[in-house]
C-alpha cells in the first residue's frame, strides 16, 4: 500500500480514514489493543504493511508504522514504533514485523518533534551527562497519537522533555532512568 503522506502523523491520519481504527502496543511478547485492552498473541495477527519515516536523508531519526489485522476479531489497527525498538529487537514480534518496508523521507528543517525540542548527536556529544532517557514518568507530555509515551529524553539542565534522535538512544553513554513508585 502506498501512502500520500510522507510523515508519521499524516500517515496515521490517512490510515485511520482507511479503517485502521485500533491502536496496538507491544507488551510481553503480545500486542495489546489499547482501545479494548485485548491481548493478541503473535499467531493471532498479521502485519499487512510496514512504513519507515525518516526526517532527512541522513536517517538520524527513523520511525516505524505497521498496519495490523487481528485475525480473530478482523479489526484493523496501527502499531507505532517511534524509535524502532520493536523492529530491531530479537523477539517474536520483531520477526513478525520483518516484512518489506516502504520508506518515506520528509525534509523537516524545524528542530522540534511533537512539540519538543529535538536533540541531535552533536549537542549530546558536547555534554552526554546532561541528558537521560526517562521511562514510565507520569509527567511526560501527551503523545499526539492518543497513546502515552513509554520513554522520552530529558534535558537535566533545562529541566524539559526533549526528543532524542535514534543514534543517541542507542548510545551507551545515555543514562536510562526508569520511574519507580
Amino acid at each position: 500500500m502506498k501512502l500520500n503522506e510522507n510523515n508519521l502523523l499524516g500517515a496515521v491520519n490517512e490510515l485511520r480514514e482507511k479503517g485502521y481504527q485500533d491502536n496496538y502496543e507491544v507488551r510481553d511478547e503480545h500486542l495489546i489493543c489499547t482501545n479494548t485492552n485485548k491481548k493478541v498473541a503473535v499467531d493471532e495477527f498479521d502485519v499487512e504493511n510496514g512504513f519507515q519515516f525518516e526526517i532527512s536523508e541522513n536517517a538520524v531519526d527513523s520511525q516505524f508504522l505497521f498496519t495490523i489485522n487481528d485475525k480473530k476479531s478482523e479489526k484493523k489497527g496501527l502499531l507505532i514504533d517511534l524509535m524502532g525498538e520493536h523492529y530491531y529487537d530479537d523477539s517474536m514480534i520483531s520477526k513478525k514485523l520483518n516484512i518489506p518496508i516502504d520508506t518515506y523521507v520528509c525534509d523537516d528543517p524545524v528542530p522540534m518533534k511533537y512539540g519538543m525540542r529535538k536533540v541531535f548527536k552533536e549537542e549530546f556529544n558536547a555534554n552526554p551527562d546532561n541528558f537521560e532517557l526517562r521511562q514510565g514518568y507520569s509527567n511526560m507530555p501527551a503523545c499526539p497519537f492518543g497513546n502515552s509515551f513509554k520513554a522520552l529524553g530529558y534535558d537535566k539542565t533545562k529541566k524539559e522533555y526533549v526528543w532524542l534522535v535514534t543514534s543517541i538512544i542507542k548510545d551507551e553513554r545515555l543514562n536510562k532512568n526508569e520511574f519507580t513508585k
